[in-house]
């Protein structure tokens, strides 16, 4: 008997001989345009020189990590272009993951069809409630409007969504029509509150790209950062579990990471930007500083004597090795040998931006200098809460948003903003204005952008080009108009909004 996967993937078979096209095949099944794109390289019908290249690497037993660090790529995007190795994620049969991730996407539907301009009401509450904050007075502007010379500076921060591996014809459709100056980036700088968290950053990350909250997300560190502070131990990621790292969610709650999703009715924009707009002081329950350890002190208890496996092998059986405690095992051993839903990469979203991360060129903090002391601090929903201090880590942090479409957003601090008034891309002026705008009103401002908006469920920057290219240059008028109505519909718009706009 022919199982349900197999007939759906001989439909999706049929229909794509049939039309010929990725998107309308995605449209006909009811199935997002990257997944339709797998499971067609998985049946070895459609394929192109750069799913061939880490195919033929993977063949050879190279890591998803390896190939990607190999071809200056993401591990996200290298995943997307190989066969299926696991069962196929939203077949009926659906794994933990794929349940969670249909329901963290029905609670946001509403505020993708509602997602229409309200304006925000300044208050100047929020600026007394912002005086308050570890930030206290200096934040307070002159007479004259000016930030005060002693005042604390926002962060800066870049944030590009990039991609290398784009032939000359895509990067022409980026710069052409997407606004992309040099064909492959799409970059946004932003000052932000000092204090702001990155659980607050990513609603931001969210308005200043066009997504619209519809996918999970996480943060991660540089691989080799991560490397170097875990010691690449189970021992070495659990000293800093509750530090710099989420815990081992247990299965039944994992909701727990996605709770302040709780947009329910009226304007979703105004939501969404009360949720970057400070006082910053979410707090989930299992980023509490003891409930995070005490989940992986019982995640060890649980393993006492696992059963650790060889490493990946393509398409070969994996042997026993040994057995051992999952807390004397190397995390490669770890994660050959359990399949961990959340990973064992996810950093804290309590954490501060400032504290997490350095601008480049400053000395970042070791392992050895992390949890040497406990300080307080406030909460919503819990008052005083004693947690970690830790230091900056990192120059860099990966934003994933979409584990199927595999956007990745790099973040970086910058120093100053010398650079961007030099090439009259910001003007004095403007920066001013945006630095008294951060103080004011306690939440995000952009103050350059480069590259349109981008929308969710698009197939990544490769199915964004896609549409561009429809959009733009098809002569099938059908198609045409096909596209423009679904993008409009996910609530994508090509027209230009100034910077200072978009938050």
């Amino acid at each position: 008997m022919v199982s349900m996967d197999e007939k759906l993937m001989q439909r999706i078979s049929t229909i794509y001989q049939e039309t010929g096209s990725l998107r309308q095949t995605a449209a006909e099944v009811g199935f997002a345009y990257a997944k339709v794109r797998k499971i067609l390289i998985s049946l070895g019908e459609y394929s192109t020189p750069f799913s061939e290249y880490v195919y033929s690497l993977r063949s050879l037993g190279h890591s998803v990590e390896e190939i990607a660090q190999k071809m200056n790529t993401t591990p996200r995007r290298v995943s997307a272009w190989l066969p299926y190795e696991k069962n196929i994620y939203n077949m009926p049969d659906k794994t933990p993951e794929a349940i969670r991730c249909d329901s963290y996407r029905q609670r946001i539907d509403q505020a993708r069809k509602e997602f229409v301009l309200n304006k925000y009401l300044n208050s100047k509450e929020r600026c007394e409630i912002m005086k308050k904050t570890d930030m206290a007075e200096s934040k307070l502007l002159e007479n004259n409007g000016n930030i005060r010379e002693e005042a604390a500076i926002p962060l800066r921060l870049r944030l590009e969504v990039e991609e290398e591996w784009l032939d000359e014809n895509e990067r022409r459709i980026l710069k052409k029509y997407g606004r992309s100056s040099d064909g492959k980036t799409f970059e946004r700088i932003v000052l932000v509150p000092p204090d702001i968290t990155l659980h607050s950053l990513h609603y931001a990350i969210q308005k200043l790209f066009g997504w619209q909250n519809s996918h999970l997300h996480d943060y991660k560190l540089p691989d080799e950062i991560y490397s170097k502070l875990t010691n690449d131990t189970v021992r070495g990621w659990g000293n800093l579990i509750g530090v710099l790292f989420q815990t081992v969610y247990p299965g039944e709650v994992w909701q727990e990471r996605y709770g302040d999703d709780d947009y329910s009715s009226g304007s979703a924009k105004t939501w969404l930007r009360s949720k970057y707009t400070g006082p910053y002081r979410y707090l989930g329950m299992y980023e509490l500083y003891e409930r995070a350890v005490f989940e992986f002190e019982e995640f060890v208890k649980d393993y006492p004597n696992l059963a650790v496996r060889e490493p990946f092998k393509f398409q070969k059986e994996r042997k026993i090795i040994k057995h051992a405690p999952v807390i004397d095992l190397t995390l490669e051993e770890l994660n050959a040998s359990l399949i961990l839903e959340d990973g064992t990469k996810d950093l804290l979203e309590r954490l501060l931006v400032s504290a997490v991360l350095a601008p480049e060129g400053e000395k970042t903090a070791g392992a050895e200098e992390l949890n040497q002391k406990m300080i307080t601090r406030y909460y919503n929903a819990y008052g005083e809460v004693a947690e970690p201090e830790i230091k900056p880590v990192t120059t860099k942090l990966f934003y994933h948003y979409d584990y199927g479409d595999g956007w990745v957003v790099e973040i970086t601090r910058l120093e100053n903003c010398d650079e961007l008034i030099e090439k009259d891309l910001v003007s004095k002026e403007e920066l001013i204005n945006a630095q008294n705008s951060v103080a004011e009103k306690y939440r995000p401002v952009c103050i350059y952008q480069d590259g349109m908006f981008l929308l969710d469920d698009v197939g990544g920057l490769g199915g964004f080009i896609e549409l561009l290219q429809v959009l733009f240059e098809s002569d099938d008028l059908r198609e045409k108009e096909e596209m423009r109505i679904w993008s409009s519909g996910m609530g994508w718009s090509k027209r230009r909004i100034e910077s200072k706009n978009i938050l």
